[in-house]
């Protein structure tokens, strides 16, 4: 039987900092995990086109590219924004927990 809970739930201020500093503990540890993940595919690109994507971009891709290269060449753009979020994001989780433990 699940129980409703019902809102505001009256916590001191003491138990919403810990359970803050430990939701933002949890998800700091998912956001690295995908930061890894997300490396991971970008070093599989930067191996595939043997550099990093701002030295592509310096250089350009060949003429004779075929559309699988072009399409490559997009979807590591995305995963280079999606790495940047997501270390905007862990930033922004690691700055939080200082003022909140204790």
């Amino acid at each position: 039987m699940v129980m409703p809970i019902s809102l505001p739930i009256e916590l001191t201020s003491q138990d919403w900092k810990r359970i803050l500093v430990l939701g933002s503990q949890q998800r700091s540890n998912e956001l690295k995990a995908e930061v890894a993940k997300t490396e991971k595919i970008i070093a599989g690109f930067k191996v595939r086109f043997g550099m990093s994507l701002s030295r592509l971009e310096e250089v350009g891709l060949s003429a004779d590219a075929d559309f699988e290269t072009h399409e490559a060449y997009i979807e590591w753009h995305s995963w280079e924004n999606r790495l940047k979020d997501l270390q905007h994001r862990l930033e922004t989780l690691q700055n939080l927990e200082p003022d909140y433990v204790g």
